[in-house]
């Protein structure tokens, strides 16, 4: 019985210290991971306040636990333009929904570059004939930050100034915040293209300068 007891005692003494191993290592796992979530939000651009942002959030979160990223991208464009979903406002949804093609080309691509002037060249080039489209959803999703949105849509060559700063302001911008001159004070520098181009106009001859919502 004596045998019998001490072996027992033996058992819970080398048990202990490994339970409580185990705890300390999910308390470290769960604290690393805890970090690094804080880590990711904290160099994600934009700030809480920019629909664009808690996007990239949600595919970050569904890359993280193993989705690819053109599937966490098209999975998370799917969620928000739901209209039970609450992740973004419903103004800003109803943008993201109108073209999805679009919507899902320039949140990629803000997920590879994090950066917003990249990322609206980018989808423009991408999409040069909605490029006025490309500019509302980014400032729909960054309207903190229209006026980078107009700079860069304008370096594209792709859309005139005024076409550029009218689908800026239709998207919610200031008028009295933004203009189509860069920053420096000076009219952008933009690629030859061919004079009269306007949005709606069909590529050529003086095109309607309202931007397009389709």
């Amino acid at each position: 019985m004596r045998h019998i007891l001490t072996c027992l005692f033996l058992s819970s003494a080398m048990l202990a210290p490994t339970t409580g191993a185990q705890q300390t290592n999910t308390a470290s796992q769960q604290t690393a991971a805890s970090a690094q979530t804080s880590d990711s939000e904290q160099i994600l651009f934009g700030d809480e306040n920019q629909p664009g942002r808690s996007i990239h959030l949600e595919i970050v979160a569904l890359i993280d636990s193993g989705v690819a990223l053109n599937d966490a991208v098209s999975q998370t464009i799917a969620k928000v333009t739901r209209e039970e979903d609450t992740l973004i406002s419903g103004t800003a949804r109803l943008v993201v929904g109108l073209n999805k093609g679009i919507s899902v080309n320039f949140m990629r691509n803000m997920v590879n570059s994090n950066k917003l002037s990249d990322t609206t060249k980018g989808s423009i080039e991408t999409f040069p004939g909605d490029a006025a489209n490309v500019v509302q959803l980014a400032v729909t999703l960054y309207p903190s930050f229209a006026q980078e949105v107009i700079d860069s849509a304008i370096t594209t060559g792709e859309i005139e100034p005024n076409d550029a700063l009218l689908a800026a302001i239709a998207a919610g911008a200031d008028p009295t915040s933004v203009s189509s001159a860069t920053a420096a004070g000076g009219n952008v520098e933009v690629a030859g293209t061919p004079a009269g181009t306007g949005v709606g106009a069909g590529g050529a001859g003086g095109g309607d300068t309202t931007a397009s919502t389709n």
